[in-house]
């Protein structure tokens, strides 16, 4: 038994590597090289999986419990595949990988410095790091890791909660309080507000342009309302990086909107303002960035839009708060987010504790468990951003980013060629995202002008962009297709209220390069020569997972 122990006399790793070998080869088989989805070969529902489960009375060996784990292998999605396109969830680097794996073999719980060592210190320069980014005082600023970007939301309710009322801590929340976000805000803007107690419906949305920023006008009109009915706001979310449009709000007008509330109603608190820029916050290694000398040679079109982005979100310094998800465009592993908040007091006050000055902190006295929502803190998150941030650096993350954007913008180039398919995020996105659709006919009407379709050509239309969609997710199943896209069902809502599904693409590996993109769409002609001989009676056999059914409405 002592065998599966790090062995503290001779602290020799030889074992782990071993093991980690020995896993990877099981989950080898099922490898698939060509293909962004690991091989499935399972056929049947978890209930049925769940039959081959039980504890054992003995323990089982290592090989035979490696052999168990291999079997859940199948089906996963390979990040580090540059035909995984369904998200923004690129795949970490390897040594942010080898850090925050390896520290577990010693001490991985982050609560406080007197368990872990001066590993938690990495959170402490993480948060300096930031700041430095952002062009904040690190002294007076201050972060905390948490489990996912939601949480960073939940973390900022929680302060504005705090500013409207100190004493909610203990007595609860006795305030009829609101919090706003826009249409396009992450549905977890309204969950936290459920998680919280003041519940999802009081999170009030605010319309979009055809960008997806935040109409000042009806922000303005809405906070009005609410205030002059002596509801207490509590939160206004900022967007700072949509997960398809990318969309960056004007963060610094929303900031001077709160404050002339704030003067016209005679506020005793602040409302709080927080930029969900767990996406977006990475345009920020571009300050430094020549953009006339152009050394990572980023096409026009890429450079301007990286430009257009880094002057959004450097608006992020007026704001109170912000999210990172290092996991997202930080390139690290499940999870590493980070909330910050430019008055680390704050963060001190949600555990009744009193701030210790940047000075004074010293090995002994930093436990962050005391105010933070987890006591199990993870170290895993603080040293993967720690390690990546070391390794790339300012020009390491330009790269990456840059690369993406070049790529991005190769795709939608070779798309737009094409008479059958038609880029839609061309002109109303700054985003390395491409969405586009298929058309069933040449001269089929732009995705633009599809109100002047009756509803069953909506119909049909509609139908024939999922049905492709769910071609290619056949075809990848079986080995003919090498990339895995994403599909919206929803995206388009027309002016007769019926929503229009679109396909997504979100290049993140650095292995998708602009060959690879020109490659996708000649391998997207092929595949839609084949569909069209079969699209009417087109009917869905193999599928690696069970796709969205198709809505109309």
């Amino acid at each position: 038994m002592k065998d599966y122990f790090l062995d503290p006399d001779s602290m020799n790793i030889d074992l782990i590597l071993n093991l980690m070998r020995e896993l990877h080869e099981k989950f080898g088989r099922y490898f698939d090289l060509e293909n962004p989805r690991m091989r499935n070969e399972i056929d049947g529902n978890y209930a049925s999986i769940l039959e081959r489960e039980a504890l054992p009375e003995e323990g089982s060996t290592v090989n035979a419990v490696f052999e168990d784990l291999a079997f859940y292998a199948q089906g996963i999605l390979k990040w580090n595949h540059h035909g995984a396109m369904i998200n923004v969830n690129p795949p970490p680097t390897l040594p942010s990988v080898a850090a925050a794996s390896y520290v577990s073999l010693y001490n991985g719980n982050g609560a406080q410095d007197i368990s872990c060592g001066y590993l938690l210190t990495t959170e402490l320069a993480v948060v300096k790091m930031i700041c430095q980014l952002v062009g904040a005082d690190h002294k007076t600023a201050g972060g905390i890791f948490t489990f996912g970007g939601k949480s960073t939301i939940l973390h900022a309710l929680k302060h504005g909660i705090q500013r409207i009322n100190p004493k909610a801590i203990d007595y609860g929340i006795k305030d009829e309080i609101v919090t706003f976000s826009s249409k396009q805000g992450h549905p977890c803007h309204s969950e936290v507000g459920g998680w919280l107690g003041i519940g999802e419906k009081n999170c009030l949305h605010i319309s979009t342009d055809k960008k997806g920023i935040i109409d000042l006008s009806e922000l303005e009109q809405e906070l009005d309302g609410a205030l002059s009915d002596n509801k207490k706001v509590a939160l206004i979310t900022a967007n700072g990086g949509t997960t398809i449009q990318m969309t960056i709000d004007p963060i610094r007008a929303i900031v001077n909107l709160r404050d002339k509330m704030v003067l016209k109603y005679h506020l005793d608190y602040i409302p709080r303002v927080h930029v969900d820029s767990v996406i977006g916050w990475v345009y920020l290694f571009f300050k430094n960035y020549d953009f006339k000398k152009n050394y990572l040679e980023l096409s026009e079109t890429a450079a301007a839009k990286i430009q257009r982005q880094l002057w959004r979100i450097e608006e992020i310094k007026y704001a109170d708060s912000f999210g990172v998800d290092f996991h997202k465009t930080g390139f690290c592993p499940y999870s590493s987010s980070l909330y910050m908040t430019f008055d680390k007091s704050e963060i001190y006050a949600q555990g009744k504790q009193q701030p210790i000055a940047y000075e004074e902190l010293e090995y002994g006295n930093y436990s962050p468990f005391q105010y933070t929502l987890e006591l199990s803190r993870p170290l895993n998150g603080m040293v993967a951003a720690y390690t990546n941030l070391k390794l790339l650096g300012y020009r390491g993350y330009q790269k990456l980013i840059g690369q993406l954007y070049n790529a991005s913008e190769c795709l939608k180039s070779a798309l737009a060629k094409e008479t059958r398919f038609q880029v839609i995020n061309t002109d109303n996105s700054d985003s390395f995202v491409t969405l586009f659709i298929v058309k069933e006919h040449v001269d089929a009407p732009s995705f633009f002008k599809l109100d002047s379709l009756n509803k069953g050509e909506l119909h049909n239309f509609g139908l024939y962009i999922q049905k492709f969609y769910l071609y290619l997710l056949e075809q990848q199943k079986i080995g003919n297709c090498w990339f895995a896209l994403d599909y919206s069902s929803g995206y388009q809502v027309l002016s007769n209220g019926i929503k229009i599904g679109v396909l997504k693409i979100y290049p993140m590996s650095p292995y998708f390069t602009c060959e690879k993109a020109i490659q996708m769409v000649e391998d997207l002609k092929a595949l839609l020569a084949e569909f069209d001989k079969i699209s009417h009676s087109f009917k869905i056999k193999e599928v690696p997972h069970k796709p969205r059914p198709f809505v109309f409405r």
